[in-house]
């Protein structure tokens, strides 16, 4: 008797098994991977109705205008500032870009913690101190709504660590081709740094 009980128990979990992974390949069947579109720097990308994690940022367009990749003190020379953090990233891919307000609504804007720097697994975030920073003006906003038919121009710093990256990825990171991620979906739009 104990036999068949222990049977049933060990076919009833197979089933549950065969059942669960059944499901998990339908749902997963009908979900479709976004588009991806590339761009080239210096070229205006429009956001249209793609989000990229929380907010369409419907009517507004950004350009990339320049970026490289500074060590932390190159950057710190470049814009004249001191080293007051502790804690910071050995190196910054800073990215230029122009965003332009084409005819949002009112209660459209862009929230620039957002945006990060990628390229297959390597993918950077936009470090907010070094933008306060690099960005004065702005007194360390960060969620920006423009005027329509107005523009600015900002510069992103994201944060590279050392420890973040494999040995010969850092050394070679130079010749990564990483890209700004603008939106991700329904199109994922990425321009190419």
């Amino acid at each position: 008797m104990k036999k068949w009980r222990y049977l049933f128990i060990v076919l009833g979990i197979f089933l549950l098994l065969f059942l669960g992974q059944k499901r998990y390949r339908d749902i997963n069947q009908r979900i479709q991977s976004p588009e991806a579109l590339y761009f080239a720097m210096g070229e205006e990308v429009e956001m249209e109705k793609d989000i990229l994690m929380n907010y369409t940022m419907e009517g507004y367009s950004i350009t990339v205008t320049d970026a490289e990749i500074l060590t932390y003190s190159e950057f710190l020379d470049k814009h004249r500032l001191e080293d007051v953090y502790s804690h910071v990233p050995e190196k910054v891919y800073e990215v230029e870009v122009v965003l332009r307000n084409r005819n949002a609504d009112t209660d459209t804007g862009i929230n620039l913690s957002e945006f990060y720097v990628q390229k297959g697994a390597i993918c950077a975030s936009l470090d907010m101190n070094l933008y306060s920073q690099a960005n004065p003006d702005l007194d360390g906003v960060f969620m920006l709504a423009l005027r329509p038919e107005s523009e600015i121009t900002l510069r992103l710093p994201f944060a590279l660590y050392q420890d973040s990256f494999k040995a010969r990825t850092w050394k070679d990171l130079e010749n990564q081709e990483l890209g700004l991620v603008v939106t991700l979906y329904p199109v994922k739009k990425v321009i190419s740094l």
